[in-house]
């Protein structure tokens, strides 16, 4: 089994450029769409567009990844404040279907760990207050207390 690890972030921002540059649209237009997105709290059909082709774009990174990575590979994927930020704009989809594929053996990626930063290790998993499903609490769900922490800063496995 291979890990493949992904900061989501900078993938979203990369697809998002690249897009962008594709279709001709200055990353000012992109700034300012978002901009009005974070004053009114409405995604806008425009911006909302892009995001879900965005999205849409990381769906197949991810499985690419994985799959590069070679069979039962596990996807890792750490800061993911924007698909929290576009949440409705296909994020929510995007994190849903790579749950999916990862709970069947058959698709890809075979397994997924989803970091989800939380002060609270007892509540719900979230994102920026966006709650993330889970299905069993017992198989798919994992605290990373501080030793554990402390242990990967360290270079080894607690």
């Amino acid at each position: 089994m291979s890990i493949s690890s992904s900061n989501f972030n900078t993938e979203f921002l990369h697809a998002f450029r690249s897009l962008a540059d594709e279709l001709g649209t200055g990353w000012h237009k992109v700034l300012r769409a978002d901009a009005a997105f974070t004053a009114s709290g409405e995604l806008k059909p425009g911006l909302r567009s892009y995001v879900q082709r965005v999205n849409d774009r990381l769906a197949d990174y991810f499985v690419e990844l994985a799959e590069a990575a070679g069979p039962k590979s596990v996807l890792f994927v750490h800061n993911t404040g924007l698909l929290a930020r576009y949440f409705d704009g296909g994020g929510h989809d995007l994190l849903v279907a790579l749950q999916q594929a990862a709970r069947r053996p058959a698709q890809t990626p075979h397994g997924l760990w989803w970091l989800c930063p939380m002060e609270d290790p007892k509540q719900t998993p979230s994102l920026d207050g966006r709650t993330v499903e889970v299905v069993d609490r017992a198989t798919e769900w994992a605290v990373l207390d501080s030793l554990f922490l402390k242990g990967l800063r360290q270079g080894r496995a607690a």
